[in-house]
C-alpha cells in the first residue's frame, strides 16, 4: 500500500514538473495535472494540500543542491588563501555549477523566471539577503585567520555581488549552451571572480 502512495505521488510530482515547465506556475491546472496523471483531483488533495506544496516537491531536489553549496562556502577548508591561487579550486568549484545547471537547467528557469504566485516568487530577494550575509561571516572569518588582509568592502557591493550571481545563472539557463560551452563560460567567470576578489582583498 506504502509503495502504491509513493508511486501515485511520484506520478502527480511528474506531471507536474512538466505541466510547471511548460507553462509556468500559474499557468499550470491542477485539473490537468489530474487527468494527466491519472488520478483524481480531490484524490490529489490527499498527496498535497495544494498547487504550491507539488511545486515545493518539484523544486525540493534543486534547492536542496543549491543549499548544499551555499553550506560549504563558509566551511573551514575555503576559509584559505589558498582558494585564490589553486586550480584545483578552480576546476572543483567549476565542476559543482556545471553539474548544477546541467542538471536542473528547467528547474532553474522555472525558479528564476516563473515561479510568480507561488510560495518562491521572492526567491530572488530572499537567495541574495542570504548570501549576503554569507558574504559578510566569510569576510570576517578571513580576516580573524589572516589580520593583514582588507575586508574593507561595502555590504552593497557584496549584496549585488549576490544578485549578479543570480542573474548569471538564469543567463545560462536561458540560452541553449551544450556542456562544454557552459563549462567554458563558468571557467571564465570563476576566474575572473577570484582575481576580482584576491585584489580587493589585498591576499
Amino acid at each position: 500500500m506504502q509503495t502504491q502512495k509513493s508511486d501515485i505521488k511520484f506520478r502527480i510530482t511528474d506531471i507536474a514538473r512538466n505541466e510547471f515547465f511548460k507553462n509556468g506556475y500559474k499557468g499550470a491546472s491542477m485539473r490537468d495535472i489530474a487527468v494527466k496523471s491519472g488520478v483524481g483531483l480531490s484524490n490529489i488533495y490527499n498527496y498535497f494540500k495544494n498547487k504550491d506544496e507539488i511545486m515545493k516537491e518539484v523544486l525540493s531536489p534543486l534547492i536542496n543542491a543549491m543549499d548544499e553549496i551555499t553550506e560549504t562556502h563558509n566551511s573551514p577548508e575555503y576559509i584559505n588563501t589558498d582558494i585564490f591561487t589553486s586550480s584545483l579550486y578552480l576546476k572543483e568549484h567549476t565542476r559543482i555549477y556545471v553539474d548544477l545547471l546541467i542538471k536542473y537547467r528547467e528547474e532553474l528557469k522555472l525558479l528564476l523566471f516563473n515561479a510568480h504566485g507561488s510560495s518562491f516568487e521572492n526567491f530572488r530577494e530572499t537567495y541574495t539577503d542570504q548570501h549576503t550575509k554569507i558574504g559578510l561571516e566569510y569576510m570576517m572569518k578571513m580576516k580573524s585567520k589572516y589580520p593583514h588582509i582588507n575586508i574593507k568592502v561595502s555590504d552593497f557591493f557584496i549584496h549585488t555581488m549576490s544578485s549578479w550571481w543570480l542573474s548569471i545563472l538564469g543567463e545560462v539557463v536561458s540560452h541553449e549552451l551544450d556542456h562544454h560551452e557552459i563549462e567554458e563560460f563558468l571557467t571564465d567567470y570563476v576566474a575572473f571572480g577570484t582575481a576580482g576578489w584576491k585584489k580587493l582583498m589585498n591576499v
